[in-house]
């Protein structure tokens, strides 16, 4: 596979047609054509579809050209460095695990390396994205939390990947509740209890749909009759305020629940493990600036769990 055909093949993308790529590369259509049908022949991935208007990408081609975008991203930093490596601010790159303290601890790194400057780039994604986005060089690290029914496939994947998990500490859950909720005032709360209630979450991934096979206390997470499905922490932290939905969260997070009025009870006979960890890729050395984030990390979660 050469360098070209991924730059042929992100241009069509981008442009959404054979004919608007080619003119904007200086080719003809039948060569370029013929580039993209090499491509596929060698990736054994069919990655356009045609249409009267154009071409599109297929769910195959889309997983293609995230790659691709990400391999020629860090190929035009790499030709930029001979000449302006010294204009060249740092980089930090993080998928984190949706949970509320990303912000705060990204904004914490930005007030340390303010001067001189680091470009941060933060991609908030389930486990099985966030695995994705190291394993392609996406990101340099990721933040991570699975619990035991997951742990099996997270650990196969992370080998299968070449990637590595350096384990930070250990949680459990309790019960996130917003202030106007019935069982707000409580120090301590049932799984029974909360059958009564909705449970709001983010969206399925392969990982997650391991979770509604977990118990607590006898009671499996698909005995919850009404679920609220959620793509992003704000619209989980609105939600919680606002109705008398709860979520599953953890200790880690507390203050910061805290701030927005919502309250991290206990919940009685849970023995979910949880395991909070980063992940990089295997033997390869980390950038001053994932370094210092990694560190930050440590501080952060130094009052976790540990066995």
């Amino acid at each position: 596979m050469q360098l070209q055909q991924l730059e042929y093949f992100v241009a069509i993308a981008d442009a959404g047609s054979l004919n608007k790529a080619a003119e904007k590369l200086f080719l003809t259509q039948p060569s370029l054509s013929k580039a993209i049908a090499n491509l596929e022949d060698e990736i054994k991935v069919k990655v356009f579809t045609r249409s009267k208007s154009g071409v599109e990408l297929t769910e195959e081609g889309k997983k293609v050209y995230q790659y691709a975008r990400a391999i020629l991203d860090r190929t035009e930093l790499i030709r930029r460095l001979g000449t302006h490596a010294a204009e060249l601010p740092g980089s930090l790159s993080v998928a984190f695990y949706p949970i509320i303290n990303a912000g705060r601890w990204v904004a914490e790194y930005y007030q340390q390396h303010k001067d001189p400057y680091v470009h941060v780039h933060l991609t908030e994604c389930r486990a099985m994205r966030a695995l994705e986005t190291v394993e392609t060089g996406e990101t340099e690290l990721a933040f991570l939390m699975f619990n035991q029914n997951q742990e099996k496939e997270i650990r196969y994947a992370l080998k299968s990947k070449k990637l590595e998990l350096h384990v930070l500490g250990y949680d459990t859950w309790y019960a996130n509740v917003g202030p106007d909720h019935p069982l707000a005032d409580r120090e301590e709360v049932t799984i029974h209890e909360l059958l009564d209630y909705t449970f709001v979450r983010m969206a399925d991934d392969y990982y997650s749909t391991l979770t509604f096979f977990m118990k607590i206390d006898n009671v499996m997470l698909n005995h919850f009759q009404h679920v609220i499905y959620a793509n992003d922490t704000a619209a989980i932290l609105s939600i919680l305020r606002g109705t008398d939905a709860f979520r599953f969260g953890v200790k880690l997070s507390e203050r910061e629940l805290a701030e927005h009025g919502i309250r991290t009870i206990p919940i009685q006979n849970c023995d979910v493990k949880i395991t909070v960890g980063w992940v990089d890729r295997r033997k390869e050395s980390h950038s001053p600036e994932a370094r210092d984030f990694i560190r930050l990390m440590e501080e952060k979660c130094a009052c976790l769990r540990r066995e």
